[in-house]
């Protein structure tokens, strides 16, 4: 598991952003091995879903998101501020990416075909943790079964390596931004 101290810059966030890294860090050690579960919202639900790891985490340090990745979508698209991500995107590197700052939400579509009511097709969250010292090699933090950390693909909350989807895959990011009230 990645430590903050192996994180770019870490030191130089603000104070809430560390906070928010440090908690999703510390958690997924607490979870490490409880396998990605549909509908999971808490470990004593013996695991996560992408947007109930980020509820749960979010709610740590005190602030109130709604569950779902498509409603924590609307929320930071409400009270914050969504950067859109261009379609053309092909790496971390993309201009569309250049304020994504560790901490912030992303958002993906057509990671799955939602069956609910949703008003949008946002289907997947994770938590932007950064650039690794070493490499400088984009990862985040979130609840998946598939997602890959160099090279080793994972099951639960944890880091992951931060890739944008190919132009031949249904997934795609479409945005990301700041949880409300992170900063104050």
């Amino acid at each position: 598991m990645i430590e903050t101290s192996e994180l770019k810059d870490f030191s130089e966030l603000e104070s809430r952003r560390r906070e928010l890294l440090e908690t999703a860090i510390e958690t997924a050690k607490e979870v490490t091995g409880m396998p990605y579960l549909y509908g999971g919202n808490t470990p004593a639900d013996g695991g996560f879903d992408c947007s109930g790891a980020i509820h749960f985490i979010l709610h740590k340090i005190g602030l109130n998101p709604p569950r779902t990745s498509s409603d924590q979508y609307l929320w930071v698209k409400k009270y914050s501020e969504i950067h859109t991500v261009s379609s053309a995107a092909t790496s971390p590197d993309d201009h569309s990416l250049a304020q994504l700052e560790p901490g912030d939400l992303i958002f993906w579509s057509g990671t799955y075909e939602p069956n609910d009511q949703r008003q949008t097709k946002i289907t997947h969250v994770a938590i932007f943790l950064g650039y690794e010292k070493k490499d400088g090699r984009a990862v985040m933090i979130n609840a998946t079964n598939g997602r890959s950390y160099r090279g080793k693909k994972g099951n639960g909350f944890g880091v992951y390596d931060f890739r944008i989807p190919s132009t031949a895959s249904k997934s795609r990011i479409v945005g990301y931004g700041t949880p409300p009230g992170l900063l104050k």
